[in-house]
């Protein structure tokens, strides 16, 4: 299947949605990196890689999709970093302030 293009504006409004339903999620001291978006092949989502400690204190990778029909964020699940996998996300990704 063929992802539909997306434009600069597009991408932008979709950044900013999807920011700020993080923001509600994660307390604003949270310690947030974004390390990956892109629109989904499967329909009309936006889909986040982010990096943040998890309620156990070690750090994961979390996955969010962004319905963009409804405007509703859906947990789709986590996975641990290692160190060097954390070391390279804060150097090289963004942070969701």
């Amino acid at each position: 299947m063929l992802t539909p293009s997306v434009t600069i504006e597009e991408k932008e409004h979709l950044r900013s949605a999807t920011d700020a339903l993080l923001r509600i999620i994660f307390p604003p001291q949270a310690l947030i990196w974004i390390m990956g978006e892109e629109y989904g092949s499967d329909g009309p989502v936006w889909r986040v890689t982010l990096a943040c400690q998890g309620e156990l204190g070690g750090w994961m990778r979390r996955r969010y999709r962004y319905d963009i029909p409804s405007g509703t964020l859906h947990f789709a699940g986590e996975q641990p970093l290692t160190r060097s996998e954390l070391q390279a996300v804060r150097q090289n990704t963004r942070r969701l302030t």
